[in-house]
């Protein structure tokens, strides 16, 4: 099995200080967050963007400690997609950072996400090892149907939403929960390209072992955004459109793909070594 660069768990460590600095600030002191990088508007937002970054975090876990590149292959569609909506979105307001408030916030989080996506596409594998299926010995068995359906309905879905927040921030304001502010909106607009980039991996995997670590990130993106909107839920205007469906489809996301995590958990296939022992138990007792 192709070993994953050793460069990599220094960008993976990296990560998981960054983004769980963010998820602390974001989540815990949103009123703070004007002297973010740059001046996140509300306190939904902030809590928003926050509550994403958990999945950044959990991302840069795998990225530092995984040792197998097989094992981290999940990752690279949404995190070169989120990459490079954050660094498109950053560029587009640059002249908005809080270049004087907040000097050092703004510099690390410029360098990092221009530093991150170029240092990955400089050491990631490539080449046939790379795209190697596992060993045999380590495969699960094939991705469910339902489970394939529900990530591509997800696909579909975070691609058009990321895509809206994107190029016409001001449209989606009259759509979303709260007011948004055009640079948090792009800003926002990385993490459901990450989530639809990782729903399509899954859709494609022609193993489970290959994609687990992918749905439980979708299931930790709909569980954190839904806790956010719950704990939030006092603070809304219920005259703006889609108050109550955020909710439930953020809810109701994170149900489906746990449900679904469960049944193929369920209907891995053992390895062989462990099939051995269950069958060499069995004759035993027989015997």
């Amino acid at each position: 099995m192709l070993q994953k660069p050793k460069s990599i768990s220094s960008v993976g460590l990296v990560q998981v200080l960054l983004a769980g600095t963010f998820v602390l600030w974001l989540l815990f002191f949103p009123s703070t967050a004007g002297n973010f990088a740059w001046p996140i508007v509300g306190r939904q937002t902030a809590m928003f963007i926050g509550a994403a970054f958990i999945a950044r975090t959990y991302l840069g876990v795998h990225l530092w400690r995984q040792k197998q590149w097989y094992r981290l292959r999940w990752q690279v569609w949404g995190n070169y997609g989120f990459l490079a909506v954050i660094i498109l979105a950053t560029f587009w307001h640059v002249e908005a950072m809080n270049w004087t408030s907040s000097i050092i916030v703004a510099h690390i989080w410029v360098i990092a996400y221009i530093f991150e996506p170029l240092m990955l596409i400089l050491i990631e594998p490539r080449g046939e090892r790379a795209n190697e299926p596992p060993p045999p010995e380590l495969r699960q068995g094939p991705i469910l149907m339902g489970l394939k359906w529900a990530c591509a309905a997800a696909f579909i879905v975070g691609i058009a939403i990321a895509g809206l927040l994107l190029i016409n921030p001001a449209f989606m304001s009259t759509r979303w929960p709260w007011p948004l502010d055009a640079f948090d909106a792009r800003i926002m607009a990385a993490f459901p390209t990450l989530g639809a980039l990782w729903a399509v991996h899954v859709y494609f995997a022609q193993d489970w072992v290959e994609a687990k670590s992918a749905v439980l990130g979708l299931i930790i993106i709909g569980a954190s955004e839904f806790a956010v909107w719950l704990v939030n839920l006092p603070t809304f205007d219920f005259s703006r459109p889609n108050v109550w469906t955020f909710g439930i489809v953020f809810g109701l996301f994170a149900v489906l793909l746990t449900f679904y995590y469960w049944r193929q958990e369920r209907a891995a296939v053992p390895a062989p070594s462990s099939l051995s022992a269950i069958i060499g138990s069995g004759e035993k007792a027989a015997g």
